[in-house]
């Protein structure tokens, strides 16, 4: 098990974009979303005692089809794949998530605890390959289901 405190990592898709989308990259949604998210990372109180936060742009997450997407990660953690974020309106959602992801166990947080955006939007939740919990457990080959 993680320590709660561990660095929760922002993992943010700086090369998707919607369709259409004609803007110089540096606007592409995922860098404006990254920009902000460091931003407010960067502004918040860092004595808060709560967990820290690192934000990164990622080359591309592999998720095009959900233009704006970000990852939320710890080590030993569950890894959430959040899309289809408002690289504005998102922001402060996100880091809230980012706080209640990070002073959990596992990474998994009540569902209706977790802000509107990551309920609606959550394409994938990746248990960290170490993990063996109630949740995640080794696949047992049972000979009569295989017959």
């Amino acid at each position: 098990m993680t320590s709660k405190n561990s660095q929760t990592h922002i993992l943010v898709c700086g090369t998707c974009k919607p369709e259409g989308f004609t803007g110089d990259d540096a606007e592409r949604p995922g860098n404006i979303l990254a920009r902000a998210i460091a931003t407010a990372t960067q502004s918040a109180d860092a004595s808060s005692g709560g967990p820290q936060i690192a934000v990164k742009w990622v080359q591309c997450l592999s998720v095009c089809k959900r233009p704006c997407t970000a990852a939320i990660s710890a080590p030993g953690k569950f890894t959430y794949v959040v899309g289809d974020l408002d690289p504005q309106a998102d922001v402060v959602d996100l880091l809230e998530f980012a706080r209640l992801y990070g002073e959990s166990d596992d990474g998994v947080t009540p569902w209706r605890a977790r802000p509107e955006c990551v309920r609606k939007h959550t394409i994938a939740r990746v248990p960290a390959p170490e993990m063996m919990t109630d949740l995640v457990r080794d696949a047992l080959v049972d000979d009569e289901t295989t017959s």
